[in-house]
């Protein structure tokens, strides 16, 4: 049985407990009152006391009664939601003082149950001690002999001497006891709620080191996420500076090649040639400020993605002098965003490794579907690349296909190919 199980057993022995002993001390008095009376005694016990005694009935109905209604107050207290709590803590107490009223002070551990009641609605350092202190001074104001010394009361044992012998001394000796073991669980009640206030504590400080640790770990996860973000961000900067500029330039040299190869043949050809180099230029301009501004081809901002892609193989083979085709077998999909920039960003970087690397004059691109998976094939005719290495162009092809969980084959053997796979997203459009 855990601390604080323990502890409401306690308590509820206690309750039980001074249910007893107002009960027998009560009925006691109020018999031997009856007996005095009927055995003619009354005189000289009223002498002896020099006072009145309480009406029997009375003082076992105002006893009983009240001590009822505190055990009524206590149970509302625990099982329903009080707004204001000290009103019930001042009920309990005028009942307590009842209770200790009708029975001629000859009994006050009432007040250590009521003290042991109101323990845990007492929290925090500064409020821990209260019901302590105050029951402490209550105990000591309601003492028997305190109180006699102010007011006209008959004390227990002046009624137990009406008894002989060893009857007197037996229930003396009884009221005695019941008083003593009240105090006993009082203070084991007592004990308990400093434990359990403790462990509490404990678990409180294990809880806060816990959410410490944790938000170090938060800190330290927080840090590395935003170093990573920065990184990523980085990354896909280079790749739109790499993939706006590497094509832009590339369609730009191969323009002005053409132009120098026919200067001295053809002026017609020469102003058609440069003029092809102005609109690279120009597009490529618009390329750049918008990949700064959305880090998006302007070419999707404009049409579809078939439509884009047309256009720039339009724009590329006619400043380069290279047939550049497109086979779509794939039919018209819909793709997001971040997909139709990838297709478009692979396709173009392609065009521009051949071109730029392997001197080709022919390439093909074919785009096929099966099932949820689009194939974008580009084979070129140019030197090819025996042993290939990743360099800057291929390797963010790579790292766009993996952020859509596609994947890159390439082969250099007989010109060069690039194959690439994304998982289409199914949708309306897709079915």
């Amino acid at each position: 049985m855990d601390t604080s199980a323990l502890k409401n057993s306690v308590l509820s022995f206690m309750k039980s407990f001074n249910f007893i002993t107002v009960l027998y001390i009560s009925v006691v008095s109020a018999v031997t009152i009856i007996k005095i009376g009927n055995s003619g005694g009354a005189v000289m016990f009223l002498k002896k006391v020099n006072t009145l005694p309480p009406v029997p009935e009375k003082m076992l109905f105002i006893s009983l009664s009240f001590f009822c209604v505190l055990m009524a107050l206590m149970y509302m207290h625990d099982n329903y939601e009080i707004k204001h709590q000290w009103y019930i803590i001042v009920m309990e107490f005028i009942c307590t003082v009842f209770v200790i009223v009708a029975l001629q002070v000859n009994y006050n551990g009432i007040v250590l149950l009521f003290v042991a009641h109101i323990m845990k609605y007492f929290e925090g350092s500064s409020k821990k001690l209260l019901p302590l202190i105050l029951g402490s001074t209550f105990f000591l104001i309601f003492d028997f002999n305190a109180c006699s010394n102010i007011f006209k009361i008959t004390s227990f044992e002046t009624y137990t001497e009406y008894y002989i012998g060893t009857v007197a001394t037996i229930l003396i000796l009884i009221k005695n006891l019941f008083t003593t073991l009240n105090i006993i669980f009082f203070i084991v009640y007592t004990i308990l709620h400093l434990r359990e206030q403790m462990v509490e504590k404990d678990e409180i400080n294990s809880l806060n080191e816990r959410l410490q640790a944790a938000n170090r770990e938060l800190e330290k996860y927080a840090a590395e996420s935003e170093k990573l973000a920065q990184t990523r961000e980085r990354n896909r900067l280079a790749r739109e500076i790499h993939d706006t500029l590497g094509h832009t330039l590339t369609g730009i040299i191969a323009g002005i090649d053409a132009a120098s190869a026919v200067a001295d043949v053809s002026p017609e050809m020469l102003k058609k040639y440069l003029s092809l180099v102005s609109d690279v230029a120009r597009q490529g301009m618009t390329d750049v400020r918008r990949s700064v501004n959305e880090l998006r081809p302007d070419a999707l901002e404009q049409r579809d993605l078939l439509s884009a892609i047309d256009k720039m193989i339009s724009q590329m083979g006619a400043a380069s002098k290279v047939k550049i085709t497109l086979d779509n077998s794939a039919g018209r999909l819909s793709f997001g965003e971040d997909e139709e920039e990838v297709i478009y960003r692979i396709i173009q970087e392609s065009i521009t490794n051949s071109i730029r690397h392997g001197k080709a004059d022919t390439v093909k691109i074919r785009l096929t579907r099966e099932y949820n998976i689009v194939t974008i094939t580009i084979k070129d005719n140019g030197v090819g690349a025996p042993d290939i290495e990743l360099g800057f162009g291929l390797t963010h092809m790579k790292e766009r296909l993996d952020m859509l969980g596609g994947k890159i084959q390439v082969d250099g053997s007989d010109g060069f190919c690039v194959v690439a796979e994304i998982p289409i997203r199914w949708g309306a459009e897709n079915d």
